[in-house]
C-alpha cells in the first residue's frame, strides 16, 4: 500500500503537517504512518546522568502518538493510520523506515509559530530534506488550503539533464494533477531550449505547460509565479555534491522552504 511517513514532535506545526498528510493520503489512497523519534536526555553536568529512562520515553511517545492518531481518525473516518515510536537519530530512523516502505513522501512541518519551534522543528526538517533520498514535503505552519490540483515544477534547465525524471514521473502518477514547469532566467540560452524540449517530451503523459520567467532573483520569481498560478505544491530539486554545494544547499533550501506560502516537495538529484 502507498504510504506517507509523517514525523511529529507534537508541535502545532507538526500537527498541521499531519492534517495535510491526511488530506493527501485520502486523495491518493495511501496510509499515514505517524512517527515520533526520541532520544534519551542526559544532564549536562561533569558526570552525565540519564534523566528519563528509555521505557518511560517510549511509553510517553506511544501515548502521544495514540492521541494524535485518534484525533486524525475522528477527522478522517476510514483513513488507514499507523503509529511507530523509535529511539535514535531522526534522519537515520526515517531513512531506515523509508528503505523498507518506499513512501510516496515524508511529510513534515517546515517551521512553527514560536521562535523555539522554528529553531528546532524547522532545522530538523531541513536536515531531513538534505539527507533523505526520498521525496520530502515541507508544509508551512499556517497552510490550511489542503486541496491539491496545481503542481509547479521549478526546473533549472541548465541542470536539465540531471533532473530525476523517473522519480518525478512516479510522484506525478501518485498525485494525478496538472503540472506547470517554470524556469527562471535572465537571458536567452539555446541550450536551455533544448533541455526544455527534452523535459517536456519526457513528461508529456502529464500534459505539462511550460513558462519561462525573466528575472534575477530566482526565489522571488518563483514565489510570485506560485501566487499567480494559485499553485498547491512546488517541486524543487536540490543538488548536493561537494562541500561548497552542501553549504549552498543549506542556504538555498532554507530560503525556499522558509519563504514559500505553499507546501514544497524536494526530490534530490
Amino acid at each position: 500500500m502507498k504510504t506517507l511517513i509523517v514525523p511529529t514532535d507534537f508541535s502545532p506545526a507538526a500537527e498541521n503537517a499531519m492534517h495535510y498528510a491526511a488530506h493527501l493520503a485520502r486523495q491518493i489512497e495511501a496510509e499515514v504512518l505517524l512517527v515520533h523519534v526520541y532520544q534519551i536526555p542526559v544532564s549536562m553536568n561533569d558526570m552525565p546522568v540519564i534523566l528519563v529512562s528509555a521505557e518511560e520515553l517510549k511509553k510517553n511517545a506511544d501515548e502521544s502518538l495514540g492521541r494524535s492518531a485518534q484525533e486524525l481518525s475522528n477527522a478522517f473516518p476510514g483513513l488507514n493510520i499507523r503509529t511507530e515510536s523509535r529511539l535514535g537519530d531522526v534522519n537515520d530512523e526515517l531513512e531506515d523506515m523509508s528503505k523498507d516502505l518506499h513512501p510516496v513522501a515524508i511529510v513534515m512541518g517546515s517551521h512553527g509559530s514560536s521562535g523555539l519551534e522554528r529553531l528546532i522543528f524547522g532545522s530538523t526538517t531541513l536536515s531531513v530534506i538534505r539527507d533523505s533520498r526520498y521525496p520530502v514535503i515541507a508544509v508551512p505552519a499556517h497552510y490550511k488550503d489542503f486541496s491539491l490540483q496545481n503542481v509547479v515544477l521549478a526546473a533549472d534547465l541548465q541542470e536539465g539533464g540531471n533532473l530525476p525524471v523517473e522519480m518525478i514521473t512516479e510522484v506525478m502518477q501518485h498525485l494525478n494533477t496538472s503540472i506547470h514547469i517554470v524556469h527562471v532566467t535572465n537571458k536567452e540560452d539555446p541550450d536551455t531550449e533544448l533541455q526544455r524540449d527534452i523535459l517536456l517530451n519526457k513528461l508529456q503523459s502529464f500534459s505539462p505547460t511550460y513558462h519561462a520567467v525573466q528575472g534575477e532573483n530566482v526565489r522571488d520569481c518563483i514565489i510570485k509565479y506560485l501566487k499567480e498560478e494559485k499553485a498547491d505544491l512546488l517541486l524543487v530539486f536540490p543538488h548536493e555534491h561537494n562541500l561548497m554545494e552542501r553549504l549552498f544547499f543549506k542556504l538555498h533550501s532554507l530560503d525556499i522552504v522558509k519563504h514559500s506560502t505553499i507546501p514544497v516537495m524536494t526530490i534530490k538529484c
